[in-house]
């Protein structure tokens, strides 16, 4: 059966499931599956609750009659058809915390319907797609359509976090011959820029002149994915007030005992994203480059600061700035500062486009480091991601989009993290559409079910011209 002759009967198949595919995904979304090492075990290694919630899509696969495999708790695929290469949809089951529930509007772990749209953390990140995906396996296999490639669904149990799940996963089964993650956003997201995660850290000397001001304390939430968007600074010393006084106009200044307390604060923002924020250290930096007499352990942070990070966005401070045609400029974003008696230590986010080599990153991060006399860690890389617009993939990914929406499918790159980067030729692709709002990692998390039914065309689509 060609796509063509399929598209109709596709699409009232799916008119008349949706109701059932909802109850599915209630019960997957009332699941919280936070990552927590504190309760891992033997086949858990990302905890009980990301355990709980691949066992419930093991009885998923087992109720419908598809082949289900466990990679011991940090990857399931679940499979149907025949064939010796296969066509690889990958997605993740562990989702983001809800946060402040009382900043939500509905339960953020029970599924809520409002017209067209569905609320509930991991409705779109990635859950909902994750069910959209068994549910075209579903379809495939009561619809009894004849296969060529395998459709593989692999799903993994650390995307937020670590990236442990397909790293095991890809070490013990073969890659597909073709793969795309519904975790993106339509048309084609053709590459996606390296990420480096790291921090600098440096030890304090005993000091025996303190200087007219020291900074006592410094306190940031240390989420390496998010901009610095919270800071407290408590400042001591015999200017310690005047030097707090300064900040009056951009932070609350309150004083605790001998100590002055500043509070900084910007809009939350995701670190990819350093552009549309201002950032804690850049306010923190508009007054302290100004400030005399700090004592020398202050003054290295403040060295550092000016150097390397405040009002440098793109990485030029670190000497690692490049722009690429297709992919896009370097980002950089400090994440957290933290500072006491015995050290500070800092994280930062640098995503960077081809052109640029994680040796060469690497090889200048080094150097800065010797330099300012801070140790330098690495505390995540992933590669970056990038497949020709002119391969088979996407030149099938582009006739299907463009049929369903009539419009053009264009290729773009992001700075965000899909599995797509753990395929050898995949992209990420849907299952959002320009204009959709989804609040992915915030509160009321949201997901329009005329887009889901849209990309659900789309992704048959192009799966039965794959067979062909």
């Amino acid at each position: 059966m060609t796509e063509r002759n399929f598209s109709t009967q596709m699409l009232g198949y799916f008119d008349g499931c949706t109701d059932e595919l909802l109850n599915d995904l209630s019960g997957l979304i009332a699941i919280p599956s936070v990552r927590d090492l504190s309760t891992k075990s033997d086949n858990a290694p990302f905890g009980q609750s990301i355990r709980k919630a691949f066992d419930y899509l093991i009885d998923w696969a087992n109720r419908e009659g598809f082949e289900v495999r466990d990679h011991q708790g940090y990857a399931l695929d679940i499979s149907y058809g025949e064939g010796e290469e296969d066509i690889g949809i990958l997605h993740h089951v562990d989702v983001v915390p809800a946060g402040d529930e009382a900043t939500w509007v509905t339960h953020p772990f029970q599924l809520h319907q409002q017209g067209d749209l569905v609320f509930g953390r991991g409705v779109t990140d990635n859950k909902g797609p994750l069910m959209a995906s068994l549910y075209i396996l579903k379809m495939f296999k009561q619809l009894n359509i004849p296969m060529t490639h395998k459709i593989r669904v692999i799903i993994g149990g650390a995307e937020e976090t670590t990236w442990e799940c397909v790293e095991h996963y890809f070490r013990h089964q073969p890659q597909p011959a073709f793969g795309f993650s519904p975790d993106g956003d339509f048309p084609i997201v053709n590459g996606e820029k390296g990420i480096l995660y790291a921090e600098l850290q440096k030890d304090f000397p005993t000091l025996s002149d303190l200087g007219a001001c020291q900074i006592y304390r410094i306190e940031s939430e240390r989420d390496r994915t998010s901009t610095c968007h919270h800071l407290s600074v408590w400042f001591s010393g015999q200017e310690a007030a005047s030097v707090a006084q300064r900040f009056n106009s951009v932070a609350e200044v309150t004083k605790q005992k001998e100590l002055y307390r500043v509070v900084l604060t910007t809009p939350w923002e995701k670190s990819r994203n350093s552009h549309r924020v201002q950032n804690c250290m850049d306010k923190f930096m508009a007054v302290m480059r100004h400030v005399k007499g700090v004592d020398a352990n202050s003054k290295s942070l403040i060295d550092l600061l000016e150097s390397c990070f405040a009002g440098s966005i793109d990485g030029a401070k670190l000497g690692l700035a490049h722009m690429d045609v297709e992919m896009g400029g370097t980002s950089c974003c400090v994440s957290s500062i933290n500072l006491d008696e015995h050290g500070y230590n800092l994280d930062f986010d640098f995503r960077f486009p081809k052109g640029l080599t994680i040796e060469e990153t690497r090889t200048r991060l080094q150097h800065l480091s010797q330099k300012y006399g801070v140790s330098f860690t690495e505390q995540q890389y992933l590669p970056l991601s990038y497949l020709s617009p002119e391969s088979d993939l996407i030149q099938a990914m582009g006739k299907a989009y463009s049929e369903v929406t009539g419009m053009e499918a264009q290729c773009f790159s992001k700075g965000a993290a899909s599995y797509a980067r753990a395929l050898n030729n995949g992209v990420a692709f849907g299952p959002t559409f320009p204009g959709d709002v989804t609040k992915v990692h915030e509160p009321n998390e949201q997901l329009s079910l005329e887009s889901l039914r849209k990309a659900i065309t789309i992704y048959v689509k192009v799966l039965i011209s794959l067979q062909e």
